[in-house]
């Protein structure tokens, strides 16, 4: 296939949509931190979009940088799909917008969406193309499992006319659709897709440290990473490995209390009320994985009833274990 420039940066960067997690919130306290090159937003409907669905406003809020930042959207249908990328093309500033055909929520799946449209090929490189057609302002990029068997053709075969159609670069999660995180990807197939498609291929999955993101972009040739939990985890990640590729001696203090605080105030800036609880405990799951007494005080924080008891929690855990609060990242 004939290649076209590439929509992405050498080596890129780009933070995962993740339903409860990629909020605006969250995507501020990365690219404070620097280093990621394309965010996304969380998965939104079409068809919710188009109805004006009360919250779809905080999903598609492109905020603080929508030059960076990608919209993604799953579809049941071709029509309400185009329709969607034509109102986003007037109303939305972005990036990009991304089409899902990876997601195996049941819910999703059983709908018609997601990783559903990996049944019909050729009904999803229709899409892209009409998708294409009526989205002007920015990339068009499509995210994908290997599907629902372990068939490399059948999947350079679906990439290659999602290809064709218009989409500028591919995010292969290289498992299969009931796979789940049981096993590592498939990421020899991030390789071969890069060797057979003339666009971009980034991976995503199994990287948890810049040392598995050197190790995958070696193994794999890939174009660029996409980090999901492990961001929410450590939200300074993307600046660590660029730290590190500029001097392989590169370390960064954080202030593990102060980016809990920033978040919790982004929450209250950017969300309504009724989402501070949830996103708040969700942010927290991982991010207390950085801590001595991660049980102690996820615990304390997924059992409280407002943000003013998380951050008493924050608070009481960091006086007590003050250690845990500057630590030296690597």
């Amino acid at each position: 296939m004939s290649s076209r420039p590439s929509p992405l940066p050498p080596n890129a960067l780009l933070l995962a949509p993740m339903v409860g997690l990629s909020h605006r919130p969250l995507r501020e306290l990365i690219l404070g931190f620097g280093g990621c090159d394309r965010v996304y937003t969380e998965m939104t409907s079409a068809a919710g979009y188009l109805s004006g669905a009360p919250y779809d406003r905080y999903f598609l809020d492109t905020g603080p940088e929508p030059e960076r930042t990608i919209l993604q959207f799953y579809a049941t249908d071709a029509p309400r799909m185009i329709e969607a990328a034509r109102k986003a093309a007037r109303e939305i500033p972005a990036a990009g917008l991304d089409l899902n055909f990876g997601c195996s929520a049941p819910h999703i799946e059983r709908s018609g969406g997601g990783v559903s449209w990996m049944k019909d090929p050729a009904a999803a490189r229709d899409l892209v193309a009409r998708v294409r057609d009526a989205y002007s302002p920015g990339s068009l990029s499509a995210k994908l499992r290997v599907g629902y068997d372990d068939d490399y053709a059948r999947l350079r075969d679906f990439c290659g006319g999602l290809a064709e159609a218009g989409a500028d670069w591919l995010v292969l999660h290289p498992r299969l659709r009931s796979e789940k995180l049981r096993r590592t990807g498939r990421w020899d197939y991030v390789r071969r897709l890069k060797a057979d498609l003339g666009i971009p291929v980034v991976g995503n999955g199994d990287v948890r440290s810049p040392e598995d993101r050197e190790a995958r972009v070696r193994d794999s040739g890939s174009d660029g990473i996409m980090l999901g939990r492990e961001a929410v985890r450590r939200p300074w990640i993307f600046a660590l490995i660029r730290g590190l590729e500029r001097d392989p001696g590169y370390r960064m203090t954080v202030d593990r209390a102060a980016v809990g605080e920033t978040f919790l105030r982004l929450l209250e800036e950017h969300l309504p009320p009724e989402f501070h609880i949830s996103r708040a405990r969700r942010f927290f799951f991982y991010y207390c994985d950085n801590l001595s007494f991660a049980h102690h005080v996820r615990w304390r924080i997924q059992n409280a009833p407002d943000l003013k008891a998380i951050r008493q929690a924050l608070a009481e855990y960091f006086e007590e274990v003050p250690g845990d609060r500057e630590k030296v990242n690597r």
